[in-house]
């Protein structure tokens, strides 16, 4: 956990999949001492002044709100008693009501006994997953997912590496969120695709049917957008910068439906990564020109890869080779 995300969140700036990320941190803090320093030195940054009153006064009447049945359970376990103490000390210092009330909530339904679930597809391959609300999540190769086993009752939210497409079963009680590194996607239910490798320099969104809130995090500046059905979001990682485009979804066919490639706006370089994960192949392009080069080519018939590189070669500006499962390109 960094200081920025915890300073961020006391400071209510926070995106909700952030908000959760840290309040999970805050219900299941170490013994080891080393989060009690990192919670000392926030609170030392953190200049109360003329608030100092309220946020007491505030404790206090969230200290009424604990019920004589949840003390009871509390002081059952030495070490939870322990945690939440600790927890009291810091949220009198710097939380006002409303947010302490939320934590505290979201402290008791993490305590509850959870366990996480984790998905990784190999290169060269795909996999269909269930959720526990009977959501479908289509993982593309190379992509790791976590999830909970159970949900809880206020939130469905999930966390991606790689590709994943997503038939979303409606909750209009539970928001589902899909977490991906510097984007989180929210739905109550739609079908959409989401791609964020880590190794890649964009996150892509593509909404298919329904609507979704797309957040987005550049350097601690959040910014929202919502989606309609036919769009396509790329958001650049090294810049924050967003580009849209749009597609008609009726006729767009889907990677998990069989092999099918939409490079749009890609460079030669994000062709290869993706070839690279699909037919599990390491692909050397040899030509620091080459690599920058941008192809507008969708594939949708089975084509081999040899196929694939045969089009994209179309003016011959290229030399490939392949010895054993590395391809060659110059």
């Amino acid at each position: 956990m960094t200081k920025d995300l915890i300073l961020r969140y006391f400071h209510n700036k926070c995106s909700k999949s952030e908000i959760i990320e840290v309040e999970h941190w805050l219900a299941n803090l170490k013994d080891d001492g080393s989060d009690d320093l990192l919670l000392k030195e926030i609170l030392n940054s953190i200049q109360l002044g003329k608030n100092e009153i309220q946020a007491r006064e505030a404790f206090k009447k969230f200290e009424h709100t604990v019920t004589e049945h949840q003390r009871e359970r509390f002081s059952k376990k030495q070490k939870i008693t322990r945690k939440i103490g600790l927890w009291y000390r810091y949220a009198a210092a710097i939380l006002l009501f409303p947010l302490i009330v939320a934590c505290f909530y979201f402290y008791t339904e993490t305590n509850n006994p959870k366990e996480w679930v984790e998905e990784y597809v190999p290169y060269g391959q795909n996999k269909m997953i269930y959720l526990p609300d009977s959501t479908k999540l289509w993982l593309n190769a190379g992509t790791k997912l976590i999830y909970p086993k159970q949900f809880n009752h206020s939130i469905r939210q999930v966390y991606v590496a790689g590709e994943v497409y997503a038939e979303v079963q409606k909750d209009k009680n539970r928001p589902f969120v899909v977490s991906a590194g510097e984007v989180s996607v929210q739905v109550l239910g739609t079908k959409f695709n989401l791609k964020s490798y880590s190794e890649d320099s964009q996150i892509v969104v593509s909404l298919l049917e329904g609507a979704i809130q797309m957040n987005t995090n550049y350097n601690g500046s959040i910014k929202s957008r919502i989606l309609k059905p036919g769009e396509v979001v790329k958001f650049e990682k090294s810049t924050g910068r967003i580009n849209s485009s749009e597609f008609i979804p009726a006729i767009r066919k889907q990677w998990y439906q069989g092999q099918s490639f939409y490079f749009i706006d890609e460079t030669l370089e994000e062709i290869a990564i993706s070839l690279e994960r699909y037919f599990d192949v390491r692909i050397n392009i040899e030509n620091e020109a080459l690599k920058t080069e941008v192809y507008y080519s969708v594939f949708i018939n089975n084509e081999s890869l040899e196929e694939i590189l045969s089009a994209l070669n179309i003016n011959g500006k290229m030399t490939i080779s392949r010895k054993a499962n590395t391809i060659y390109i110059k």
